[in-house]
């Protein structure tokens, strides 16, 4: 799931907390929303799980008030039973969020599944993920930054035995005529090294994208780096590479 899919999820959120005055009822039409992206490579925390392939996602989410639920999709492409096997993904998710004392305040347990997941194959990447986030808008200064930072916790990542941790740092520019410029580093710990270890060992990633919307949807180029490429299994690192996603929601 990438990291981009909590602004739809935040705005769903945001979209049902601006109509909740209007809506009748928790389930009011106002307060779902969906997306559809399409991507040249789904991106994965600085590697690819679609084989450096295209990938077409989409969500469905709702929100009423600080509480939301929703789901998400994606095409995998990867076929290999030693890495992410099946051709699709689907997570699933629900959480609060809110702004208390002028920050933007996160809390959203979400379940990573594979469908079309060999049964047959040697790994089970069923995973569990509890994300928090904070963020904070300085207006004041020039570009309007918006900077979050990020902890997601699992119990057992993909078919790992052992607990792990990814943290990230984003920062967010507003920049002229609706163009918009964000970075993100991450670092994730993986845990043990059991041999179905879905990375080989902890690692960090980069990216820093410039973001538009226009004619009702949003563009994004991305480009990624891996701090530690040599560290991650399978040769899936994203190394030095462009991505360019567009999406619409709806």
């Amino acid at each position: 799931m990438k990291n981009k899919v909590l602004g739809s999820v935040l705005g769903a959120t945001l979209l049902a907390g601006s109509t909740a005055v209007v809506a009748d009822s928790p389930f009011a039409a106002e307060n779902f929303s969906s997306t559809l992206t399409f991507t040249t490579d789904y991106t994965f925390r600085g590697t690819t799980f679609s084989d450096n392939d295209p990938a077409i996602q989409g969500s469905f989410d709702w929100g009423n008030g600080p509480w939301f639920a929703g789901a998400w999709a994606t095409s995998t492409n990867a076929t290999d039973a030693d890495t992410v096997s099946g051709t699709m993904e689907i997570d699933y998710y629900f959480g609060w969020a809110d702004n208390v004392g002028g920050i933007d305040l996160m809390v959203m347990p979400l379940w990573y599944t594979f469908p079309g997941q060999d049964t047959g194959a040697s790994r089970d990447d069923t995973t569990f993920e509890l994300w928090t986030s904070a963020g904070m808008g300085f207006d004041n200064l020039p570009g309007t930054p918006y900077v979050t930072l990020s902890a997601n916790w699992s119990d057992a990542y993909f078919d790992n035995g052992d607990d792990a941790l990814y943290t990230t740092i984003a920062v967010a520019f507003a920049l002229p005529e609706g163009f918009g410029i964000d970075f993100l580093y991450g670092h994730q710990d993986v845990g043990g090294k059991g041999e179905n270890d879905f990375f080989a060992d902890d690692y960090s990633h980069w990216n820093v994208g410039v973001t538009k919307s226009a004619a009702g949807f949003d563009f994004d180029v991305r480009y990624h780096d891996n701090k530690d490429e040599s560290t991650i299994g399978k040769g899936f690192a994203k190394d030095g590479e462009v991505e360019f996603t567009v999406s619409r929601s709806f």
